[in-house]
């Protein structure tokens, strides 16, 4: 039994098994509570730790088992073109205040970030790690990559950063009377990637497509910035 288990546990299957497998419960938790902060990724991240836990399995072999899906991860960020062109007519009528607003939060993001690690005195690595932290999951862990960051310790930002924006960015724009639709979604989806544009989109179509619209543009636009703000740093 023990040698069937082994031969389990070290089959690619099984990893990337498990990972759907987590966040496929994930979408499931999500949809039944409705609690934004419960996102799948979240919830299959824990999830993940539990089952390795239990297992005695080590992280670098379960991670050595999802090398394909992290090899798809990369690739999907193709489809963050469709919210762009979907609504190309909005890009055009706006394009100005569109490109200088999510411009500036992405510049922002990744500043705030830079300059409060190093305040703290913060491992350069990790730093690097913190830089892409509001993009979408697929730029961001690409972005870590190439800077020299941990992608898995980015990832993980991303998701919290995702929670925290979709959890009080609306709260936040209504203290300060923010209620323009565009300006929303704007906001949302440069600030909180994915997860904030899941949020805005309960607040209407027009905001959840700007939100989808800042999203792509935000992960663009850092995936050039990043590499020089980090260099002109470090």
């Amino acid at each position: 039994m023990e040698r069937i288990l082994a031969l389990i546990f070290e089959s690619p299957v099984w990893g990337m098994g498990l990972t759907l497998g987590a966040y496929l419960i994930g979408v499931v938790i999500q949809q039944k509570t409705k609690i934004m902060a419960l996102q799948p990724i979240l919830t299959a991240s824990l999830l993940v730790m539990a089952v390795l836990s239990l297992t005695g399995q080590s992280y670098e072999a379960y991670s050595l088992q999802n090398t394909f899906l992290g090899y798809v991860l990369s690739l999907s960020a193709v489809v963050l073109a469709v919210p762009v062109y979907r609504n190309l007519h909005i890009l055009k009528a706006y394009w100005l205040p569109i490109l200088l607003g999510v411009g500036a939060g992405s510049v922002a993001t990744i500043v705030t970030a830079v300059i409060l690690g190093k305040v703290m005195g913060t491992d350069i690595e990790l730093i690097l790690s913190m830089i892409p932290k509001s993009c979408t999951t697929p730029i961001a862990y690409g972005v870590s990559e190439t800077l020299g960051g941990i992608p898995a310790f980015t990832v993980a930002l991303v998701v919290l950063t995702g929670i925290a924006g979709a959890v009080f960015g609306p709260a936040l724009l209504n203290v300060l009377r923010i209620d323009h639709e565009i300006a929303r979604g704007l906001t949302l989806g440069t600030i909180s990637h994915a997860i904030g544009t899941t949020r805005a989109f309960t607040e209407g179509q027009i905001c959840g497509s700007m939100s989808s619209l800042a999203m792509a543009l935000a992960g663009t636009m850092t995936a050039f910035l990043a590499p020089l703000i980090a260099a002109v740093f470090f």
